[in-house]
């Protein structure tokens, strides 16, 4: 006996289904796969912190600065290239903050989160990370000539961990956005987070006065998705992965990770300032940070 044929309608039916259950389905597979990447993403910004940690107990108990120095003669060997180093043509690194503490994080890889595109040339991989420091706030910018006498105006002091009034409330280190926004271009500026305050805080920011967070003063990250938060770079759902400088780490969203001020994604940056320093989670001081 033969079968009966799908009729049209039968077949233009099934096939509705199948395009019902697969925009169904989709994005929950999509969710599950961010959820993954956030838990690994995670993984490393914890790993960082610690590596930090173990960097400032033989630091003297200094936290990294941003840039040990800027001077031509500190330029240190690329550990991802060693023939990318001082002498030859464009060679040589500066020695920033994850070249200090890679002695105890061991594995580079660790610096780039899943999902974001690694740059193939080995100074944008030096320099361009998925992770950005709370470098103003942890290390100091001085807008003075070099010590090393060089000649250079602008270097980072180091500060001591003792100036942190609650590690546990303090961030280190977040999800940046400069793998992603600076890509196969090496820049300074690729492994940093400007934190919301930086146009009215009293310690000195890369980019014043355009640097902070808000509308329109998107500095170095303008025209990519992490202007607004000036390079911290909230990639899963709504907000990102931070680690704190006693070593955990947590996912907060974009409002969290801003607490204490008065941040606001329709106002500019310049009236972007702390309102609750006993709030505020980028400033070490807390309760005695002076009135911004």
């Amino acid at each position: 006996m033969l079968r009966k044929a799908f009729t049209l309608i039968e077949l233009l039916t099934v096939i509705a289904i199948l395009g019902l259950l697969a925009a169904i389905l989709f994005p929950v597979f999509s969710q599950a796969k961010l959820s993954a990447q956030k838990t690994t993403d995670l993984s490393n910004t914890r790993q960082i912190g610690l590596a930090a940690i173990l960097y400032e107990s033989d630091s003297d108990d200094n936290f990294p600065t941003y840039v040990a120095s800027f001077c031509p003669e500190a330029l240190v060997i690329n550990p991802l290239d060693h023939e990318d180093r001082p002498g030859n043509p464009s060679g040589g690194r500066h020695p920033m903050w994850q070249f200090e503490i890679y002695h105890y994080l061991k594995n580079w890889a660790d610096y780039f989160a899943p999902g974001d595109t690694v740059p193939k040339n080995s100074a944008a991989r030096y320099h361009n990370l998925s992770y950005g420091y709370n470098y103003g706030y942890l290390s100091k910018l001085e807008l003075s000539p070099d010590p090393s006498g060089c000649g250079i105006v602008g270097w980072f002091s180091s500060k001591a961990t003792s100036v942190v009034n609650n590690p546990a409330a303090t961030i280190a280190f977040v999800d940046g956005g400069g793998a992603a926004v600076f890509g196969e271009s090496p820049s300074i500026f690729g492994n940093l987070a400007n934190p919301p305050d930086a146009s009215n805080s009293t310690e000195e920011f890369y980019g014043l006065p355009e640097a902070g967070w808000g509308l329109i003063c998107e500095n170095y990250f303008s025209g990519s998705p992490y202007g607004v938060t000036d390079g911290f770079a909230p990639r899963y759902f709504t907000g990102g992965n931070l680690s704190f400088v006693d070593g955990h780490a947590n996912y907060f969203n974009v409002s969290h990770v801003a607490v204490g001020t008065n941040f606001s994604s329709n106002q500019s940056c310049e009236y972007t300032k702390v309102i609750d320093n006993s709030k505020y989670l980028w400033d070490p001081r807390g309760n005695s940070a002076p009135a911004e």
